[in-house]
């Protein structure tokens, strides 16, 4: 490394931190105006967990539109936050701006015809007022869906049913059936005076909503002022809606004072859990896995660049690049922590994040030992796979720090057994990865001679030595809990048969490694299958929705998992290939063969000289 070259690492270093410097800011209120941001903190209750409601405008926008942000009738980028509020005020408001927001995310050619909307290929999304334009026609279309049985139903079908849905989901935040105000202390003595209006007050608003009135946003105005008249001291519920009709009549001072007030409230009776809901905001906002996901593509295009050549400055860079993304994704996984107060692993969407972090440790180890940048590009390539695959994952659930069905903080045995053995999904992808490498490098490229075929040997049965101690291990722990669970201790669960296939298949690929069976090509093509059962496991069993373990069922998961098996086999078929037809050997083989000419040549004279 000579001259200027020798600043390159650092200099990537200190663009990646100015750039995460740059986006740990929080979004700024503006002075005048309404402080969103300090409304987006407030504590509520949603789907049995407390949470910020700045967390709820997120899952549910990520639901209905696959986004986060939306753009206003006037081109400018707003946050979730602000699509709440409009679509809660707006019974309040003449204008009801929420119906004009562009957020339904429609994709399906037949669907957009039915409504007759003009196909957006840039963004597919529309807004409420856009495709309920053709109600009656959608309302039949979707009575005539539901009739169908679930393994009947076709793609039309299915996205016809996912509108309905994502339109409930609207209707829910309108109607304020979700989410609701954290409900107060039993022993809080300011509100046994109020508890009386109260539960007139909740009357009213069930009645109303069930009569679904068109000036329901009229009867709110007025019920609030007779609650007000009867006390001073509002619950919830009137703060609620004082905040909400102050945004819809444009009164950002009383809005404010509002939010300011309840606030406070809350911290009072809640220190704890209004302190974690800030520091939500802070995460959902600074949102670290999706900047671990582009420092991931820089290591690894800065990776693939140090093979072509400068291979000592960019191959450091990608180091230091991957030690900065490994803190962000650490701080990432400890966030999670902290917040649900459980282990890393909690639901299907948490396995993801675990599985690139860990990769990534696993390949820096690696780095540490071979420091050849090979395992920096595999970290790297798994790292940005899972984090791709667990933004996918949110689509479906929204808020990814909701529980899981088997309650992983009940039981030692089950969270220490799920993480174990989602370690062992890692790495028997990294030894698979390794295994990719390995063969296209032989096939496509002139580099891999017998110290990089010998090197990569090595790590392939390493990792794999690695991944069948940790599946087995994971497995056993499985067991254990079990049995304390279950009352046994194995019971062929797909979930189980899976974890098991992956012990098995690992141990075959080692022991035809000893055997000497294969070499370090079959090893990376038997390592390749490795990728195709795991996936299986990972994924394919929750497909089949049964048995005990079955959860994460998804058909677009399950398309998704059938391509990357079809892509596997692609790459085991080209493994296949006699190495002869490899570029790497084709390089070598006349070099080999002018050796060998020069043997015989060398053979027959020294035989010709004995004998004469």
């Amino acid at each position: 490394m000579n001259g200027t070259l020798r600043y390159l690492p650092w200099l990537v270093v200190a663009l990646a931190g100015a750039y995460l410097v740059k986006e740990m800011i929080p979004p700024q209120d503006p002075k005048d105006g309404f402080q969103i941001h300090e409304f987006s903190k407030i504590l509520v209750l949603d789907r049995g967990r407390l949470k910020p409601i700045d967390t709820v405008a997120r899952a549910n926008m990520m639901i209905i539109s696959a986004k986060q942000t939306f753009k206003d009738e006037n081109g400018k980028q707003q946050p979730a936050i602000k699509w709440l509020l409009d679509v809660m005020s707006s019974g309040f408001s003449s204008e009801n701006a929420a119906r004009k927001h562009k957020i339904f995310r429609i994709e399906n050619d037949e669907i957009l015809d039915l409504l007759g909307l003009e196909r957006r290929p840039e963004f597919y999304r529309y807004s409420l007022d856009e495709f309920t334009a053709k109600q009656d026609k959608l309302k039949q279309r979707i009575q005539s869906a539901k009739k169908i049985n679930d393994n009947e139903r076709n793609l039309v079908d299915q996205k016809i049913l996912d509108l309905d849905a994502h339109w409930n989901m609207y209707l829910a935040l309108a109607k304020f059936f979700s989410p609701q105000p954290v409900p107060p202390p039993p022993d809080d003595e300011e509100w046994q005076p109020i508890l009386a209006g109260l539960r007139d007050w909740e009357s009213f608003v069930k009645s109303a909503m069930e009569q679904d009135a068109p000036d329901i946003g009229q009867k709110f105005r007025l019920a609030l002022m007779e609650l007000k008249k009867k006390n001073e001291k509002i619950p919830p519920v009137g703060s609620w809606l004082t905040m909400l009709i102050a945004y819809a009549d444009g009164k950002p001072e009383e809005f404010n004072r509002e939010v300011e007030n309840y606030r406070r409230y809350l911290s009072e009776r809640f220190p704890d859990d209004t302190q974690s809901a800030s520091y939500e905001v802070f995460f959902n906002n600074f949102a670290p896995f999706y900047h671990c996901g582009l420092f991931y593509i820089g290591v690894f295009l800065l990776g693939c660049l140090a093979w072509l050549g400068l291979s000592q400055p960019l191959q450091r860079s990608a180091l230091l690049l991957a030690l900065l993304a490994l803190i962000i994704h650490t701080s990432g996984i400890g966030t999670r922590m902290y917040l649900q107060g459980r282990p890393p692993i909690t639901n299907l969407y948490s396995t993801a994040p675990y599985i690139g972090w860990t990769g990534l440790i696993l390949a820096l180890i690696l780095e540490r030992i071979f420091r050849n940048g090979i395992s920096l590009v595999v970290g790297a390539a798994l790292g940005a796979s899972t984090l791709f695959i667990a933004h996918f994952l949110a689509l479906e659930k929204g808020d990814t720090l909701e529980m899981m069905q088997a309650v992983l903080d009940t039981n030692f045995w089950l969270w220490t057994h799920v993480t174990i053995i989602n370690m062992g999904y890692m790495a028997t992808l990294v030894a698979g990865l390794i295994g990719i490498i390995y063969l296209l490098r032989g096939i496509f490229t002139t580099s891999l001679n017998s110290a990089a075929i010998k090197t990569m040997g090595q790590m392939i049965y390493g990792v794999l030595c690695f991944a069948t101690l940790l599946s087995f291990v994971g497995t056993v722990l499985g067991g254990i809990w079990g049995d304390q669970s279950w009352g046994r201790f194995w019971g062929w669960d797909p979930k189980e048969n899976g974890a098991l296939i992956i012990v098995i298949w690992n141990a075959l690929v080692l022991h035809a490694r000893w055997a000497g069976l294969v070499k370090q090509r079959g090893m990376a093509v038997l390592a390749i299958v490795g990728n195709i059962v795991t996936g299986w496991s990972y994924f394919g069993t929750n497909q089949l929705g049964v048995g005990l373990h079955s959860y994460g069922f998804n058909k677009q998961l399950a398309e998704g998992l059938r391509w990357f098996w079809l892509s596997q086999l692609v790459l085991i078929g080209i493994g296949l290939i006699p190495t002869k037809y490899w570029l790497s050997f084709r390089v070598q083989n006349p070099i080999s063969k002018t050796r060998e000419r020069l043997v015989k040549g060398q053979t027959k004279a020294l035989s010709s000289t004995t004998a004469n």
